[in-house]
């Protein structure tokens, strides 16, 4: 078997129905891919219809009785696979006709993350509980291009029929996406361009609604960490996996699928519980970039800054000498990661006593650092999160220990 398409869906009916009936559009017509819906507990006779939905593709419909997270379910999903690469297809997806081609395509190399155009939206159904932006987009395009003008707003009211999924391009009803980690992802692209040249996070484009990767390696790194239960991460954090593990992601953006608008599915303290959750599992010097980026917001550290920082990081890591220093920073971060979502477990003044028992060990070990290695992100870096962690002046130390003026205070 060439491929594997796993849909994992949860009361998501009416947009798996649209999903499947494009895939019965694709161009691709071998017989050597399979799809596997997976049935995630859905109390919407989700799997009568996919049973009975006809497919030209091998189709096979688990059902799993009670919802334990997208991980679980993208999990049952893998383990039932026959395909040597996997398609992640998100149940509220509407592939465009070259979908399954172009994402094969895109393996023609070993080793490869390809990671499709996640970012483009299509309103397929009316729902009462849309949020007020999802109804600001969808009003501005009935005004701006006239479209779903006899929209009755009633309560999952279709918008797209289904011959229109068989037969028109329905790109010319999608919008894109404009959220703030959307845009800081499209800067990313036109800065280092599609194979990531110098982008060391390529792992923050591992959107599972439209992503392919080789079946071994995926199971190589464990699978979905099934730990994950919240709205979000899932998909990071395989792809953090996968990318340590040396595998090469591409952006492949001329794979297009579009993300049928519904409502949303998340909890206001999904995002805290996830960070934390994250920032606890990879603790290690090797992962102080996953914890970078989870604090990235709370830190107002922009994109180029993090990026240069995880080169540091890079660079220094084969340096047994200074582990201590990169033990300091992930130590640094985790405090504030505590203070900004955990307070209860904040230790920031035990911190800073033992810091400052040893704070001229390690001024000199910075300074050594700084004189042997170009390292003109980490360092500064480390010097904020001195002063925020645990208020300590860092620059200042430095300074008085080169200049020999005087005691350290």
């Amino acid at each position: 078997m060439r491929a594997s398409i796993i849909i994992p869906s949860y009361n998501a009916r009416e947009r798996l129905y649209l999903n499947l009936t494009a895939l019965n559009r694709q161009s691709y017509e071998r017989d050597d891919v399979e799809v596997i819906v997976v049935d995630n507990g859905s109390d919407d006779n989700t799997f009568e219809m996919a049973r009975n939905f006809r497919l030209k593709y091998p189709l096979k419909v688990i059902r799993i009785e009670e919802n334990k997270g997208i991980a679980f379910g993208r999990n049952k999903g893998v383990l039932s696979a026959e395909g040597d690469i996997l398609i992640f297809h998100d149940s509220d997806m509407i592939a465009m006709p070259d979908y399954i081609k172009l994402h094969l395509e895109a393996h023609r190399e070993p080793n490869v993350v390809a990671c499709g155009m996640f970012w483009r939206r299509i309103f397929t159904y009316y729902y009462e509980n849309f949020t007020a932006e999802q109804l600001s987009n969808f009003e501005k395009l009935r005004k701006l291009r006239r479209l779903y003008r006899n929209c009755s707003y009633k309560d999952k009211a279709p918008l797209i029929s289904e011959e229109q999924t068989k037969t028109e391009d329905l790109q010319n009803y999608s919008f894109d996406l404009e959220m703030g980690f959307i845009c800081d992802l499209m800067d990313i692209r036109r800065q280092y361009g599609n194979n990531f040249e110098g982008y060391y996070l390529p792992w923050r484009f591992f959107i599972t609604n439209n992503l392919s990767a080789e079946r071994e390696k995926v199971l190589g790194v464990g699978m979905f960490d099934t730990n994950i239960v919240r709205y979000g991460y899932e998909d990071y954090d395989l792809g953090i996996r996968l990318y340590k593990s040396g595998c090469k992601f591409t952006l492949a953006d001329h794979i297009v699928s579009l993300h049928q608008e519904h409502p949303a599915n998340y909890r206001s303290n999904d995002l805290v519980e996830n960070i934390n959750y994250i920032c606890s599992k990879y603790n290690s010097i090797y992962f102080i970039d996953v914890v970078l980026v989870c604090l990235s917001d709370s830190l107002n550290i922009d994109k180029t800054m993090m990026n240069g920082i995880a080169w540091d990081i890079l660079r220094i890591i084969p340096k047994p000498e200074y582990h201590e220093i990169l033990e300091l920073f992930l130590e640094l971060l985790q405090v504030l990661r505590k203070r900004f979502f955990k307070p209860q477990e904040e230790d920031g003044k035990a911190v800073y006593a033992r810091v400052n028992g040893k704070k001229e060990y390690y001024i000199q070990k910075i300074i050594r650092l700084q004189r042997q290695e170009w390292v003109p992100y980490f360092v500064p870096m480390l010097s904020i999160l001195f002063k925020l962690a645990i208020n300590m002046d860092f620059e200042r130390l430095v300074k008085i220990s080169q200049d020999g003026k005087g005691e350290l205070l």
